[in-house]
């Protein structure tokens, strides 16, 4: 039995990272469901891809660097570049469907350029990848200091536009849920994904790519003496990944709605993360695309058991990856070293240190991996997010959330208040609006009142808690450190005989979509407070 076992994994072996993965991700969501109730809502399933398009289309890029034994670390400033440029230019009048093929080629473009230094200079691709991170971040304060909104129809209708799942309707309606859909974005995602899954097993390009990859780069050497185009495969591989940066830097803008400079901080490390976890080897040579899909979903798994559980910090999501991808870093490393030892034939001694050596190996990431779920359990205290204390940034205090005085505005008869605080300058601003039309503002120096139309209002209401249904499980409130440029924000919504008040901040991949529609949907009703 242990022999057959042993002979199955061995002639597995490629494979066993992909199944991993994908048990991984269907187990925790297994397991999820069967604790939380919310979970066995067909939506908050398809929300796993709703809220992590972006990140799978800039994975699958990824995926064909990585592939050739390279890296790209700009995925993170290409995307934020994208964002800006893409909200300034929208703003200025442009049309949207050239603003859109002009961010796609933009993308290329600063990916053809880190290809370029990556094969005819001889540039690391680590160094050259860092660089054009730096470049296209600096960019983005070249374009605009601030946050860009994005009010555009044509972006509104790619971003809001619901298609259904047939089947899944009647299924929803007997649970009493509306019908589950999901968006423009995660068709291109998916789109995306079956185009580079048939461009990497059935082309010549994509075979190229496997030959480059792996061996700690002499496979490259030897792809060169089989006469295939190895400069040019490479080229080409880093002006994909610019292409699916600036897509997924598009289907961010459709997330949030604006674009600035500080988005997506870190996202690159998401990106590597969902890669590695996807059965894809950091040497190269060795993975599937296919793959990608299970790395993203172990992501936003984690993310949402997390948002379920409630106590915790969304910080948690970033804890259990990191050990999740060494875990899987670390299967990877024994696999390729099995198979290394077969093909050396070494001493059955010094074959079977080598082997004591793995299990120890594997037994000290398991328990890592195991500690860390015991400490997501049973410490929660350590991660949980405080809505009424915020946490220091460099530029000041910022201010706790004024739940106290939300409170007393709605017993006034209030519908909504809004509360945003930290910012580059530090703000502290509450606002009220009333069923009436009537809005007022007050940052503790300065108070503003508005009037707009009973109507507005309604309208407003309805679209925040229907169209972006503000009082189901979707949204959900979500608390990271604000980056300098960023706010943090408190909503409390009463309509209908319902009441929710939820938090959130710019510029994470954590926030529910519909709580920056319900953003976009607030701010053009509120009057401007002068400092």
């Amino acid at each position: 039995m242990r022999q057959r076992i042993s002979s199955f994994v061995s002639n597995n072996r490629k494979f066993i990272p992909l199944m991993a993965t994908a048990l991984l991700a269907l187990v925790a969501y297994g397991v999820g469901a069967y604790f939380f109730v919310g979970m066995r809502n067909p939506q908050v399933f398809l929300n796993l891809f709703r809220n992590s398009s972006y990140l799978l289309i800039s994975a699958i890029g990824s995926t064909f660097v990585i592939l050739t034994g390279g890296i790209d670390l700009s995925v993170s400033g290409v995307v934020a570049l994208t964002t800006v440029s893409s909200a300034v230019l929208l703003r200025e009048g442009w049309d949207a469907w050239v603003v859109i093929l002009l961010m796609l080629a933009m993308g290329m473009t600063l990916g053809a350029i880190m290809g370029s230094f990556i094969v005819y200079l001889k540039v690391q691709p680590f160094i050259a990848t860092l660089a054009g991170m730096w470049f296209a971040r600096g960019m983005c304060f070249f374009i605009s200091d601030n946050a860009v909104t994005i009010d555009n129809r044509i972006f509104q209708i790619l971003g809001k536009t619901k298609i259904l799942i047939p089947g899944l309707k009647e299924l929803a309606e007997k649970q009493g849920n509306p019908a589950p859909y999901i968006t423009i974005p995660v068709v291109v995602a998916f789109a995306l994904l079956l185009i580079a899954i048939y461009i990497a097993h059935y082309t010549r390009f994509g075979r190229t790519v496997y030959a480059i990859g792996g061996n700690e780069g002499r496979n490259e050497q030897s792809a060169r003496l089989m006469g295939l185009p190895v400069n040019r495969t490479k080229l080409l591989v880093y002006t994909f990944n610019g292409f699916c940066s600036a897509l997924a830097g598009l289907s961010f803008s459709l997330f949030v709605y604006s674009g600035h400079g500080l988005y997506a901080p870190g996202f690159e490390l998401d990106v590597i993360a969902s890669v590695v976890m996807g059965g894809t080897m950091l040497t190269g040579g060795s993975g599937y695309v296919f793959g990608t899909l299970f790395g993203v979903l172990v992501l936003a798994v984690t993310q949402v058991l997390i948002q379920f559980i409630g106590s915790l910090s969304s910080w948690w999501t970033k804890i259990v990856i990191g050990v999740l991808t060494l875990v899987f870093i670390g299967v990877q490393t024994i696999l390729a070293n099995r198979k290394s030892g077969r093909q050396s034939a070494p001493p059955s001694e010094v074959l079977l240190a080598a082997r004591r050596k793995q299990q120890r190996l594997a037994f000290g990431l398991g328990g890592a991996a195991l500690l860390a779920i015991v400490l997501l359990i049973a410490v929660p205290k350590f991660g949980s997010a405080s809505t009424a204390e915020i946490p220091v940034i460099t530029q000041c205090q910022v201010k706790p959330f004024r739940e106290a005085d939300a409170a007393s505005l709605m017993e006034d008869g209030a519908v909504i208040v809004y509360h945003r605080t930290a910012g580059p300058q530090c703000v502290d601003e509450l606002f009220a609006i009333y069923p009436d039309g009537r809005v007022v503002g007050d940052d503790g120096a300065n108070k503003v009142e508005k009037q707009v139309s009973a109507a507005d209002v309604e309208k407003m209401l309805v679209a925040i808690s229907v169209d972006h249904q503000w009082f189901t499980s979707e949204i959900y409130s979500t608390y990271l450190n604000p980056c300098r440029q960023c706010f943090a924000h408190y909503i409390d919504i009463s309509y209908d005989g319902q009441k929710k008040a939820v938090t959130g901040v710019d510029g994470t991949t954590a926030m529910p979509p519909g709580f920056a529609f319900a953003l976009a949907e607030i701010r053009p009703l509120l009057p401007e407070l002068k400092p």
